[in-house]
């Protein structure tokens, strides 16, 4: 690992594929940590590590109590700002300030199931199996070098709405009715479904209503699904009073309501990772009590402390040839992402700032917070729990509640929270986790209700008066409850659920970000890709091939239904484009430029993505070599080279006038 990162350095090359890097590591190309498992090894021991039942204390209550009261409260007293119309409903009246919406898409993403899912990747692949999700620094980048600003200059509700500015014809008319529905609908309920189950796991060991009110979970028992992927009637029972709670300051306060509720909850949530962190690390014995463990346990060649995987030979011997198929797949991995132009919630509140300036220094706060800042607690905890709750010996660790564990290592984060915090901290963790949960259902719910009003109802009832709208908007925001309940049925893993966010996006990215670089993109070309990409993506579910081979056949099976539907379909009328141009003034091959300035335009912004994803890679390089390897001079090098890179690529860019 160590000879991989210097060996491609700061520049990278075409080494931005490893900013791309995901899957389960079954390509040729990629090796994953080797786990031995020995379940006899023993824990170091610490005074907090003794037999306890996982349970809150009355300071925890009251801790968790007052958040959940302040949520409210904030709906309450924005509520009416947000019932003045559409735009300060789904838009706060595009009045934000740029770190304000930063925060709010940061705490979004710092959903409840993103460390228990972590916990469960680094056990089953150490920290390099995190590139699942860590490629989507690659849309990320893009949204800060270009895609930011065009947002905030179309002015629109939901990005489904730009179809409409962007395409003419009967054509665009179902593109932006099947974007809304598959987008707005289908992906907004899956998010919601995962985000559920893994309030599920978080619940479980600390919410107990079987003990507190036995009748009323007795009675709900009676109509609850045996061996629900949604818990026992205790843990439904705290899922439904969130869901409520959330609905209710939801569809009062609107975005801006969610917004500031969002400002507190990702402030409780990163103060409650790091403080976890540090009791687990401190609880393990430090960096050498968990390198120590580690090899321990697992054996020297682990490989679990890894930030990047191993290459080896590909299929035809060479080492360079395995490595630009697995860097092909990870750029297909980044862009497997419906959101491949920074749409959906990203939008929504890029367009809730005041500028477009203002828009893209949004986008990279929530860069910088996403990637290389908040990782690291997570990580750290997953480490940690493999050395205090080793695999295979879950059962006798921790003085039995390592049990919890057994079969599904995303438990080890919660169960973790209960055996090491102290009262009052533990309430301060669960509260955080809450709003971490809280601030993602929230946003998904609103958002989700933009696309139902805007692009459905508005369609159909264009002379709605506002009052009309914010009803419906509300309406629509319980419905999101109950499907979000209805889709957690059918979803057994966190991690099955993002892949399955991966494939519809595999067969949307490439259309949605090209539309905003060339004319000839029309929407016969994205309505190709969507009916050829989710064709395949049907069809590969009877097959049994690695995840990371499937999702390059739905990639190539997008574009060569977007080529059809350009080469078919009708050209978008020359007013619309022209429109387009001079609202939006995006890069690229347009009407009145020639091919080498689009050409130039293009490749200009490409280096400036470069720098910006190569920066946050370093930037992660270095905290990993500092924090894990205790390599500091190497670490600060790595963390300087980051700074210089993102100071470049991320700069204001030049617009065409």
């Amino acid at each position: 690992m160590q000879g991989l990162e210097s060996g491609f350095g700061f520049g990278f090359g075409f080494g931005f594929g490893f900013t791309l890097l995901g899957g389960r590591g079954s390509l040729p190309s990629c090796r994953p940590p080797s786990v031995a498992r020995h379940a006899s090894a023993e824990p170091p021991q610490d005074r907090r590590l003794m037999p306890l039942q996982l349970s809150l204390h009355t300071v925890d209550a009251l801790i968790i109590s007052g958040y959940l009261l302040l949520a409210l409260v904030v709906g309450l007293w924005v509520s009416k700002q947000a019932a003045s119309g559409m735009q300060s409903y789904f838009l706060a009246g595009r009045s934000l300030p740029w770190w304000w919406a930063g925060a709010s898409i940061a705490a979004t993403t710092f959903a409840a199931d993103t460390p228990l899912a972590v916990a469960g990747i680094v056990a089953a692949k150490g920290i390099s199996g995190n590139w699942i999700w860590l490629a989507w620094m690659g849309v990320h980048s893009a949204v800060v070098v270009l895609f930011a600003e065009n947002w905030s200059r179309s002015g629109v509700v939901t990005d489904a709405e730009l179809i409409s500015r962007r395409y003419s014809g009967r054509a665009a008319e179902l593109l932006r009715t099947a974007r809304a529905g598959l987008y707005g609908i289908v992906y907004n309920a899956i998010i919601l479904g995962w985000v559920l189950r893994a309030m599920v796991k978080i619940a479980s060991p600390f919410f107990h209503w079987d003990v507190w009110f036995p009748v009323a979970v007795g009675a709900l028992g009676t109509i609850w699904p045996a061996n629900s992927p949604m818990g026992s009637p205790s843990d439904a029972i705290t899922i439904l009073l969130l869901l409520g709670l959330v609905v209710a300051y939801t569809s009062l306060g609107g975005l801006r309501g969610v917004i500031v509720t969002d400002l507190v909850q990702l402030a409780l949530a990163l103060v409650g990772s790091v403080w976890f962190a540090w009791e687990a690390w401190s609880a393990v014995g430090g960096r050498t009590g968990l390198v120590d463990g580690l090899e321990r346990l697992y054996g020297p060649q682990h490989g679990l402390l890894d930030l990047f995987p191993h290459i080896a030979p590909g299929a035809l011997g060479s080492a360079s040839f395995g490595f630009l198929i697995f860097g092909l797949y990870l750029v297909v991995q980044s862009y497997a992402n419906v959101p491949a132009d920074g749409g959906g919630y990203l939008m929504q509140r890029l367009n809730a700032t005041r500028s477009p300036a203002d828009s893209r220094k949004a986008s990279l706060l929530f860069l910088l917070i996403q990637y290389p800042l908040r990782i690291w607690p997570w990580l750290v905890v997953g480490l940690v729990a493999l050395v205090l709750i080793p695999i295979g010996g879950e059962g006798a660790a921790l003085g039995g509640a390592g049990a919890l564990v057994a079969g599904d290592r995303e438990k080890a984060y919660p169960v973790l929270m209960g055996v090491l915090l102290q009262p009052g901290l533990l309430g301060l963790m669960v509260a955080s986790l809450l709003a971490a949960f809280m601030s993602t259902v929230d946003t998904h719910m609103n958002w989700g209700a933009s696309y139902l009003v805007n692009d459905v109802y508005l369609r159909l009832r264009p002379q709605a008066s506002s009052r009309q709208q914010i009803t419906v908007a509300r309406t629509a925001v319980l419905v999101f409850a109950v499907g979000a309940v209805l889709v957690s049925f059918q979803i057994e893993t966190i991690e099955q659920a993002w892949k399955w966010v991966a494939a519809l996006g595999a067969a949307l990215g490439a259309p949605t970000a090209l539309r905003w670089v060339w004319w000839r993109v029309n929407a016969a070309g994205e309505l190709g890709a969507m009916a050829f990409g989710l064709a395949a993506a049907i069809a590969l579910g009877w097959a049994d091939w690695p995840f990371e081979v499937e999702l390059l056949i739905i990639a190539v099976a997008s574009l060569v239904g977007l080529a059809a539907g350009m080469l078919t379909g009708p050209s978008t009328d020359d007013g619309v484009i022209d429109a387009f141009v001079a609202d939006i003034k995006p890069i690229g091959i347009w009407p009145g430029r020639t091919r080498r300035e689009g050409a130039d335009e293009i490749g200009a912004r490409f280096l400036r993505w470069v720098a910006v994803v190569g920066g946050v890679v370093a930037l992660l390089a270095g905290v990993h070599r500092i924090l894990l390897l205790g390599e500091y001079v190497m670490g600060l090098a790595w963390l300087a080279a980051g700074i210089a890179a993102l100071a470049w690529g991320a700069r204001a860019p030049a617009v065409r006038t």
